[in-house]
């Protein structure tokens, strides 16, 4: 056995436990980063609400949409569907007069005629960005 090549196990136990190490570091890391990522898909989405109702309010002599609105504004976003949560997938539609309260919904909370202000719904809370027209 004076010609045998390899690693022993010893050397390829220490590799697995050092991939494992590098492995529990990085993935907390990875699902912190896809959070983000998906608070950010949603701001975009309340961006794309925000300029579907300034459309509706440049077509309706300044005035600005309310609940019964909604297929009017839907009808302003650029696929004329509602933009997809990025927690869920799903298209989901928007609140109107009330805060929304599920990942990845955005709505317009106060909604009136003279203005609005749209709040969005991150992983596990109201995101701190709120859109409104005053």
């Amino acid at each position: 056995m004076l010609n045998s090549k390899g690693f022993t196990l010893i050397e390829l136990m220490i590799v697995v436990v050092i991939i494992g190490i590098l492995a529990a570091i990085a993935s907390p890391n990875f699902i912190a980063m896809q959070d983000r990522a998906r608070e950010a898909s949603v701001k975009a989405n309340m961006h794309s609400f925000q300029l579907a109702i300034e459309d509706f309010a440049v077509k309706n002599t300044g005035t600005y949409p309310v609940a019964g609105d909604n297929a009017a504004v839907l009808a302003n976003l650029p696929s004329g569907n509602w933009p997809k949560n990025p927690f869920t997938g799903a298209n989901d539609a928007c609140t109107w007069a009330a805060d929304p309260a599920a990942q990845g919904i955005f709505g317009a909370n106060p909604c009136a005629t003279t203005g609005y202000t749209i709040k969005g719904f991150g992983k596990t809370a109201l995101l701190t960005l709120t859109l409104t027209n005053g």
